[in-house]
C-alpha cells in the first residue's frame, strides 16, 4: 500500500514540475506589449532624436571576436549625415580619425597613413580586423532603430525606452540609461552579431537641436 502511495506521490510531483516548467516557458516567450503611455513617450523621444541635426558622444568601446580583442576610447561627432569618429587608446593616444559623408569615408592613422573608401565599416575592418556597424550605430547608440530598415524585434522598458532591439542581424541591448536634456540617453549599449560582441559605455552626450 505504501509503495502505491509513494508512486502516486511521485506522479503528482512530476506533473507539478512539468506544469511549472510549462508556465515558466510561457512567461519567457511572452513579448511585452507597450501601454499607450509608454508608446507616447517612445514616439515623442524618437521624433525628437530622428530630427536632431548634431550630437556628440564620448564613449569607450571593447570589441571581442574569436580572433582578437579591440579596445578604444571614442569621440563621435555627428552633423546631419556627416560624422567624425576619433579613436584613441586607453592611454589617450590617437589611433585613427575617421571622417565620413554620404559620398566617401577617409581614415587617417597615427602613423600618417590615409585610407579612403565607400563606408566606414570596410575601412575599420581593414585597419583593425573587426566589424563595427557604424551606419547602424549612428542610431543604435541613441536607442533608436535604423530608419527604413526592417526591425526584427523591439522591446521597451517601463519608461518607454528601448530595452532589446534586433536589426540587420545585430542584437542590441540597453542595460542602462543616463539623465540627459531633454530625454534619457543610453549609458551602455551591448551589440552582438555572430562571433562579435561590442560593449559600449557612454560617459557623455551632447545634443544640439
Amino acid at each position: 500500500m505504501c509503495c502505491r502511495l509513494n508512486c502516486f506521490d511521485v506522479k503528482i510531483k512530476s506533473s507539478l514540475v512539468l506544469l511549472l516548467v510549462s508556465l515558466l516557458s510561457a512567461c519567457i516567450s511572452v513579448t511585452k506589449v507597450p501601454t499607450e503611455d509608454v508608446k507616447q513617450v517612445w514616439d515623442a523621444r524618437a521624433n525628437y532624436l530622428y530630427q536632431l541635426e548634431d550630437w556628440e558622444a564620448q564613449l569607450s568601446l571593447v570589441g571581442v571576436t574569436n580572433q582578437q580583442k579591440f579596445k578604444a576610447r571614442v569621440v563621435w561627432y555627428q552633423q546631419t549625415d556627416d560624422y567624425q569618429i576619433k579613436l584613441r587608446d586607453f592611454i589617450g593616444r590617437t589611433i585613427a580619425i575617421i571622417d565620413g559623408s554620404p559620398s566617401e569615408v577617409v581614415a587617417k592613422t597615427s602613423k600618417g597613413k590615409r585610407y579612403q573608401g565607400d563606408d566606414a565599416e570596410t575601412l575599420i575592418d581593414e585597419l583593425f580586423a573587426i566589424n563595427i556597424p557604424v551606419t547602424g550605430m549612428r542610431y543604435w547608440l541613441q536607442g533608436l532603430p535604423l530608419p527604413s530598415v526592417e526591425v526584427e524585434q523591439l522591446n521597451f522598458n517601463d519608461e518607454g525606452l528601448a530595452h532589446i532591439l534586433n536589426q540587420q542581424g545585430w542584437k542590441i541591448s540597453y542595460p542602462y540609461y543616463m539623465s540627459n536634456n531633454p530625454y534619457k540617453m543610453p549609458s551602455q549599449v551591448l551589440l552582438e552579431f555572430e562571433d562579435i560582441e561590442l560593449n559600449v559605455k557612454i560617459s557623455q552626450w551632447k545634443l544640439s537641436p
